[in-house]
């Protein structure tokens, strides 16, 4: 008899789901440049966008280990507002030179060098609590050394028969001079016979920001990552478990469908609560309506309602409104006539919703939800966030 562990979904941030469904074109896309720079030609860098928990990162992690196994040294890290990239790339330098550990010495002194070239991570302690700060807090001066040192590290790699691919998850945090850096070494590699290849993951508003950094970034290849089809997401839940020898019966399938809508992160959850549930070698519609009750509570009290709660009446109204307009990104001037009103006279409204993380801007005069399927939530809970929005300001909302 199996036992809890042997459960196959993957429900933790950024794991790797069982079954990669639904990505052929960006990993083919990947293939092709990886096996372009692997042979000496230039590739067209390649950035995945979507909203959190879509799967940027799984895919992203998939194509750089395919890399490794075509031979590309990695330089991957995750962008972060409060950590400049060149730091956190130290790290990840520090890392290929652990991890690599068959490589020859050239490349391990190269990788010294650049490791070398860049600052060390800063620290500092919370609540002020003896103000300590461990490492240097001003950013990067040494641009010109780290490059020199990238191209050294670049053709020591080629030299031995290798190339360099450098990753970067969460591209819209970084910061757009250390992004420069990177843009510009791989810009200028293209044009030798020894190019680098660079991937990327984040928000939908990672072209508008590496557009920033450098104008022909737009000459990339952007990946828009969405929700999954019916029939892949049959595929990602029925795959991992016929592996181990379960069935999901059609009717378990289908309310797994109508329930997760397609999004991978939910797929994970819904099909890890019905596999707890079931017993057996079959996975029914009745394990299915026993779960999602509870994984529902789960995901909304935790992903949409610790945002909502935080929300003004005036907020709620804005919300409800841009729900009715249905999924993706709606413009502003859209929102406000549903509303009854003008853009310029809302757009305090708007800029309280950015800085709850409730919105995001995906595009000049756009406006979309940072969570998928929050019009899912907002109408499923409509009548409640009416009350909300009706109630005088100040009122207490948090607990209704």
């Amino acid at each position: 008899m199996r036992d809890a562990f042997d459960n196959p979904y993957r429900t933790a941030p950024g794991s790797a789901p069982p079954a990669l469904v639904g990505r052929d074109a960006e990993q083919s896309a990947v293939r092709y440049a990886v096996g372009l720079t692997r042979t000496g030609g230039a590739a067209q860098p390649i950035v995945f966008t979507g909203l959190r928990g879509i799967g940027k990162t799984a895919l992203l992690r998939r194509c750089v280990s395919d890399a490794e196994a075509e031979g590309a040294v990695v330089l991957y890290t995750e962008a972060a507002r409060e950590t400049h990239v060149s730091a956190a790339l130290r790290r990840s330098l520090e890392h290929a030179k652990r991890h690599y550990a068959s490589i020859p010495k050239k490349i391990k002194a190269a990788l010294d060098a650049a490791i070398r070239a860049l600052p060390e991570a800063t620290y500092e302690f919370p609540h002020e609590l003896g103000g300590v700060k461990v490492g240097i807090a001003a950013p990067p001066t040494r641009d010109e050394s780290f490059v020199e040192a990238l191209e050294t590290l670049n053709a020591e790699t080629r030299a031995n028969g290798r190339f360099l691919l450098i990753a970067i998850d969460e591209v819209q945090e970084g910061d757009i001079r250390d992004l420069r850096t990177l843009v510009e070494f791989v810009h200028l590699t293209a044009g030798t016979t020894q190019p680098a290849l660079f991937l990327g993951a984040g928000l939908p508003n990672a072209p508008a920001h590496l557009h920033a950094v450098r104008t022909y970034t737009e000459r990339w290849r952007f990946f828009r990552i969405g929700l999954l089809s019916a029939d892949e997401t049959m595929e990602a839940i029925q795959a991992p478990a016929k592996a181990l020898g379960v069935h999901f019966e059609r009717p378990a399938l289908q309310a797994l469908v109508a329930e997760t809508a397609g999004y991978p992160f939910f797929i994970q959850e819904y099909a890890s609560a019905a596999w707890l549930q079931h017993r057996g070698t079959k996975v029914t519609a009745a394990d299915v309506a026993a779960s999602a009750p509870g994984v529902r509570k789960i995901l909304e009290d935790g992903y949409y309602d610790n945002r909502f709660r935080r929300l003004t009446p005036r907020e709620c109204l804005y919300v409800l409104a841009m729900a009715a307009l249905g999924p993706g990104a709606h413009s502003v001037g859209e929102i406000a006539t549903k509303l009854g009103g003008t853009s310029e006279a809302l757009s305090s409204i708007r800029n309280q919703l950015l800085k709850k993380d409730v919105v995001y801007v995906p595009a000049g005069g756009m406006l979309e939800f940072r969570m998928p399927l929050t019009d899912r939530y907002v109408e499923r809970h409509r009548s409640l966030l009416e009350r909300r929005a009706h109630r005088p300001a100040g009122e207490d909302t948090s607990r209704s």
